[in-house]
């Protein structure tokens, strides 16, 4: 008999159970609206024959509600309904991505326990702690907000534009490409979780983000800067490491890792970085360089700064020292430093003045007096594999060349300098 018909206590109607064929089991009691027994298995026979009541779908419905089901049966029922194009994906309890978004985030950005983060490392990858509390500030401050408690697995693409939408709209970020760091804080983590099995697809593939027209950046002129040195500074360690900065190109960084084993002859070895996160590191492009100093004056100076470093730290004391041991002087107070200066001469708009613009100055009127390859081993930029090749040989006539325009380009504010 493919059903039973049978009465409840305290009810007069007759009720009808279908048995599962793929069970064998009697599925849920349902009510004919009878008390009589003959019209209520005529009743249970047409039900039988309708296919909504006697479908295969809703055998299989009845014997997934009936059954004990183990995660492996569980996996091969929604790995049918893929095939089938029904299911795009599933996550089963305790994997991967049973998880929320941002503790998945958190985690990714933190350099005690990710996985990526040492990855990276294991690769000999630059991953510096500056940036890995960066990518966590921005999961805190812009991706937690939106997101809240969403689960990793429920993160789609259509989510992810609508979080671009909301940072589009952002009156804190003004930048796109500081825009575009904020996004990147996830999509560098989700396109990690896809390669990693935790995600089942690329949901950062085809992501467009934000594009524009960046700021022209503030340099001086020439003339500006020969009125800048020839005013008096307070501090003459800000005036020392901004005039280093404008006739080498280096970054803050590298000038404040600079120590006296740095110190060659009529020259600078640029071995390391530093930052207040990771101290001593690596140059932005993992490579040593050297910076020629072509004026004695500006090469005296900083062997005097080295020598008086008062720390007892021989050749490992910082030239820029601060006022502990261990530890260079703050890049911050030369551009305040710098900005103060260029007030007093008259420049308007100070807060657009960077330390950084001196890097910009040196190669902007360096830049068609020496040949590409020499400048840009000068300043550390790598565009292509012929100049990586090239930027490990110092050869003496590009260092004679860049010396000849370094004299021509920065000699006449020099030459104003009272060291």
């Amino acid at each position: 008999m493919p059903f039973c018909i049978s009465k409840r206590a305290n009810y007069p109607n007759y009720y009808v159970s279908y048995k599962n064929p793929l069970t064998g089991k009697y599925g849920t009691k349902k009510s004919t609206g009878t008390s009589d027994r003959k019209l209520a298995e005529k009743i249970a026979y047409e039900w039988l024959f309708d296919q909504k009541e006697n479908s295969p779908a809703l055998n299989i419905i009845n014997a997934i509600k009936t059954t004990d089901i183990s995660l492996d049966d569980s996996k091969e029922i929604i790995g049918l309904l893929k095939l089938k194009g029904y299911v795009v994906s599933a996550v089963f309890k305790k994997e991967k991505s049973d998880q929320t978004l941002i503790a998945f985030l958190r985690n990714f950005w933190d350099k005690e326990n990710s996985a990526y983060i040492r990855e990276k490392k294991r690769k000999e990858h630059g991953i510096h702690n500056r940036y890995i509390l960066n990518q966590g500030g921005r999961i805190e401050n812009y991706w937690k907000p939106f997101f809240k408690d969403m689960l990793l697995c429920d993160i789609t693409k259509e989510k992810l534009n609508n979080f671009m939408d909301h940072i589009a709209n952002s009156e804190v970020l003004k930048t796109f490409s500081g825009k575009n760091q904020v996004v990147k804080a996830g999509t560098i983590a989700l396109k990690w979780a896809y390669r990693n099995e935790y995600l089942e697809k690329d949901i950062t593939a085809g992501l467009m983000y934000f594009s524009g027209t960046k700021g022209k950046r503030e340099i001086l002129t020439p003339e500006l800067a020969m009125a800048l040195f020839r005013e008096p500074w307070r501090n003459e360690t800000s005036k020392l490491a901004n005039l280093l900065a404008m006739c080498t190109g280096l970054r803050a960084g590298e000038i404040q890792a600079l120590r006296k084993k740095d110190l060659g002859r009529n020259c600078l070895y640029v071995r390391h970085s530093w930052t207040y996160e990771d101290g001593l590191k690596t140059t932005k492009n993992n490579e040593e360089r050297v910076a020629e100093i072509v004026f004695p004056e500006l090469m005296g100076a900083l062997i005097d700064k080295a020598n008086s470093n008062p720390y007892g730290e021989n050749l490992d004391g910082f030239i820029f020292y601060a006022t502990v041991p261990g530890r260079p002087s703050d890049s911050k107070v030369w551009l305040a430093d710098l900005r103060e200066v260029c007030e007093k001469i008259g420049i308007k708009n100070t807060e657009k003045i960077s330390f950084h613009g001196w890097r910009h100055f040196f190669t902007t009127y360096m830049h068609g007096k020496v040949e590409d390859k020499i400048l840009q081993r000068a300043t550390g930029h790598k565009t292509n594999s012929m100049l990586e090749h090239y930027a490990n040989h110092r050869r003496l006539e590009d260092q004679k060349e860049l010396a000849r325009v370094q004299r021509k380009v920065f000699e006449p504010i020099i030459s104003l300098v009272n060291f």
